[in-house]
């Protein structure tokens, strides 16, 4: 009689996630050296203290303005290193990833992808300063008339928005870093494009396009008044968090792309709609 052993795990693919995992903090560490991220952070510092400083000269100004303006310097930034960054393997000047080599293009993605959690914490930490600063200050202004109140704050989930937002420009930056074979022309136009959605941050407050801004500025505006609505800012956390899997999705050539880019689309048109039935306007 033969009796056969089997062995008690049969994960193959341990040795390949332990060399992603590996790859993923050398390219954190090599983000942390990235001159565009550290330019863009210290420019958005010094943007949230001149907001959190200056007097108002319109209703609303420093609610609706500090959280946006502070981090469009570092978008900026985190757009440049994430071109570089997924350009690495696709450069004209370097020749093609060779077929043996023992990390395909998929796993540098997604080591590239991990390295964004950099900036996203860097966002996420002036996000929690702004949030705490605005609470000892007491608020902000915050509409006119009767509707006005002198204590606005922004909530966890509007404050989320930013570190979402860096994520997503991240993932598509690495995705088109992947897909173009210089990477200069794709930096100044994607910071044109940049500069339309961070720097007239207003024109995406209007109705129906709110729902699809990359930052969405809170309050919305409607019947002559403001409000902070909660559930349009959860929702679009949620919008948000689909971007970021669709773009994941498309910095990837193998199978988890599909799944990846179509559940992400489809979580992002969820939210939208939703965005769109519980909204005030």
């Amino acid at each position: 009689m033969t009796i056969a052993f089997e062995p008690s795990s049969t994960d193959a693919d341990a040795p390949a996630r332990s060399a992603v995992i590996e790859l993923a903090r050398i390219e954190s560490f090599r983000m942390l050296r990235r001159a565009s991220i550290w330019i863009g952070f210290v420019l958005s510092v010094v943007l949230a203290f001149i907001y959190a400083r200056e007097q108002q000269t319109w209703s609303s100004q420093k609610y609706q303005s500090i959280v946006p303006l502070s981090i469009y310097p570092l978008t900026m930034g985190v757009y440049v290193a994430g071109v570089q960054s997924g350009n690495r393997d696709r450069s004209h000047r370097r020749p093609p990833l060779a077929e043996e080599a023992p990390l395909d293009g998929d796993a540098r993605a997604w080591a590239r992808l991990a390295s964004l959690c950099v900036p996203v914490a860097l966002t996420a930490l002036l996000m929690a300063v702004i949030g705490v600063g605005s609470r000892i200050e007491g608020g902000y202004q915050l509409g006119e008339g009767r509707f006005r109140t002198d204590t606005a704050v922004h909530s966890v989930f509007e404050l989320a928005q930013p570190a979402l937002t860096v994520a997503v420009i991240g993932a598509a930056a690495v995705a088109i870093g992947r897909a173009v074979r210089r990477s200069g022309p794709a930096i100044v136009v994607g910071m044109v494009l940049l500069f339309v959605i961070g720097g007239v941050y207003w024109l995406w407050n209007d109705r129906f396009v709110y729902t699809t801004a990359l930052m969405q500025v809170q309050p919305l505006g409607f019947d002559n008044r403001e409000v902070v609505h909660t559930p349009t800012a959860v929702l679009h956390d949620l919008y948000l968090l689909g971007m970021i899997a669709l773009f994941c999705g498309l910095s990837l050539r193998a199978r988890p792309r599909a799944r990846s880019v179509g559940g992400g689309a489809a979580v992002a048109v969820a939210a939208v709609v939703a965005q769109l039935a519980v909204s005030p306007y």
